[in-house]
């Protein structure tokens, strides 16, 4: 680690909450679900889908999980009501993952029923390697009970390729991004090039087996290696899409994916718990300062 990422990763809780405040807002839509809902309708008005995260994880109060639950149905209402191109993205530990998975599934059911009642989508993010098999497992239990549900694989897992054929089903959905967890080298890739390699193996594979992929990722040099490899393949339109963390400032780049008929997708995270979430990525992805920085100078026009 550089001596500038050692310093981001000791400062950081240090540092005032509202320098962290100006962090959050070049990427967090804001404290509340309207502020969620407004940028997300914002957003298709421009062309892009997007997907709706409330903030927060690890949980480990029951009463806790069951108010989490709570908001995932008024956010699925939220985007009903308000007519949005959008789905949602939550956090099995959130639900309770690690405290019980039964109270995670019961918790995890009630949203896929509502997301039934609007046939929308349901996506299980991916956390670090502790939970890992019980979040695949989770998403096989509730494809199977409500179809419309997918999770997230991360390319610098040596397992990933791996995961694609546990998952691999008729109605699979998978998001594949390069992975943000502190891993050990014993299970996770650790040469940049080497995530980014797997990263395309992973995606060529999910072609082969006719996957729906989300394509996660900011690296334009991924993106214009997937862009080779989707018209070499020639695969559907209809069966994947690029997804990017609002506010990353790749502005003309999803714009020109939009102008050659791929599908995009933007992430938007919101919530109360903004601060936490801010502090875990700056402590997990310290080179995160470097697009912080970026993004201050070059601010994503299309959050404005």
């Amino acid at each position: 680690m550089g001596i500038l990422n050692w310093l981001v990763v000791g400062s950081a809780p240090l540092m005032p909450r509202f320098v962290i405040g100006k962090v959050a807002s070049i990427y967090v839509a804001g404290d509340k679900l309207e502020d969620g809902l407004k940028l997300a309708k914002k957003l298709n008005t421009k062309g892009f889908a997007a997907t709706l995260d409330l903030l927060g994880e690890e949980v480990k109060n029951r009463k806790q999980t069951n108010r989490i639950r709570n908001s995932y149905c008024e956010l699925l209402d939220g985007i009903a009501n308000w007519g949005i191109k959008c789905n949602i993205s939550l956090k099995l530990t959130a639900l309770g993952l690690k405290i019980d998975e039964d109270l995670c599934w019961d918790n995890l059911s009630v949203v896929l029923d509502k997301a039934r009642e609007y046939d929308n989508f349901v996506r299980l993010d991916m956390e670090n390697s502790e939970v890992t098999d019980a979040t695949i497992d989770m998403c096989q239990k509730g494809q199977k009970y409500y179809p419309k549900c997918g999770t997230v694989l991360q390319s610098y897992m040596k397992r990933t390729l791996d995961d694609i054929d546990t998952l691999n089903s008729h109605n699979t959905n998978i998001r594949i991004c390069k992975g943000a967890y502190k891993e050990n080298e014993e299970i996770a890739y650790k040469g940049y090039q080497e995530v980014r390699d797997n990263y395309l193996k992973s995606a060529e594979k999910m072609m082969d087996n006719k996957i729906y992929i989300g394509l996660a990722t900011h690296d334009l040099w991924l993106i214009a290696k997937l862009e080779e490899m989707i018209e070499r393949k020639n695969y559907k339109k209809n069966m994947y899409e690029f997804q990017a963390l609002s506010g990353v400032p790749i502005d003309n780049t999803l714009e020109r994916l939009i102008e050659n008929g791929h599908k995009v997708r933007y992430y938007i995270p919101y919530g109360p718990e903004w601060y936490a979430y801010s502090l875990r990525r700056m402590k997990e992805n310290p080179d995160i300062w470097k697009d912080t920085l970026k993004a201050f100078f070059f601010r994503s026009k299309h959050r404005k």
